[in-house]
């Protein structure tokens, strides 16, 4: 009972941050005075952008041996995995997305082995520290901050290495609550795309992951990924663009 109260918090939690994603991304432009609106599919597409990565997901937990040796875990107890991002640009130092991820996790200790398929969905805010320290700049690299809360459903499979021992299926019932914390980087190539570098921990609320548990600590995985950046509607326009729909351009200066 407990458990089930548990999770209808955090299902409650999510669905308010949802609200107020939907609440941000639909917001009204202002006008100034001369000018006439743009077409209503360049403002809902403005600042918007699609993102495509694909990396590795390493799991700590019960059955893991390498938790302090990063290029051990990588290397062993590493899995490919891949995701989705849609995000909005709220501000220049403030943007909010959602992000798809479906991947696998792994992991041995001197008992056994699991492996494990997950599919998680999460909403984030990212915080450029580029733009927060240097307004206006013309960088071409930044350094961002990232954090947010979701749900993922997981099916695990455990392996002991004693032969009289049958495996072990564990699978989610219900999307179980977790929250990530991480940063990343990206290098602006032009108008329209970026490259990215991320990494990211994945605080689960849970603690059979691996099919098994010490009822002390949850299980947690990263996923450290490279990805691709495409910005909708982010082509600069000329001067004669913004003069045909009776606009300033940002590109004219009053003198």
């Amino acid at each position: 009972m407990k458990q089930e109260k548990k999770k209808n918090i955090c299902f409650l939690l999510l669905w308010n941050a949802f609200l107020l994603l939907i609440i941000l991304l639909i917001q009204g432009n202002v006008f100034g005075q001369y000018q006439k609106p743009a077409p209503k599919i360049s403002v809902l597409v403005k600042n918007w952008s699609v993102n495509v990565n694909a990396g590795q997901t390493s799991f700590f937990g019960e059955v893991s041996l390498y938790d302090d040796e990063l290029g051990e875990k990588l290397s062993h107890e590493g899995s490919w995995s891949y995701g989705f991002v849609l995000s909005r640009q709220m501000t220049p130092v403030i943007g909010l997305s959602g992000q798809l991820i479906l991947g696998h996790l792994r992991g041995a200790n001197t008992r056994s082995h699991f492996e494990a398929e997950i599919t998680e969905y999460t909403l984030n805010a990212t915080l450029n520290f580029v733009n927060l320290l240097i307004p206006d700049n013309d960088a071409r690299f930044f350094l961002y901050a990232k954090g947010g809360i979701g749900q993922f459903q997981f099916k695990s499979t455990l392996v002991f290495d004693d032969p009289e021992k049958e495996d072990k299926y564990v699978e989610s019932d219900s999307p179980e609550f977790l929250y990530l914390i991480g940063g990343g980087a990206f290098y602006k190539l032009n108008h329209s795309f970026e490259i990215n570098a991320e990494g990211t921990a994945r605080l689960v609320n849970n603690d059979k992951l691996d099919g098994t548990s010490n009822k002390k600590d949850d299980d947690y995985y990263s996923y450290i990924s490279l990805g691709i950046t495409y910005k909708i509607n982010n082509k600069p326009r000329d001067t004669r663009y913004y003069k045909k729909l009776g606009m300033k351009s940002p590109l004219i200066r009053r003198r």
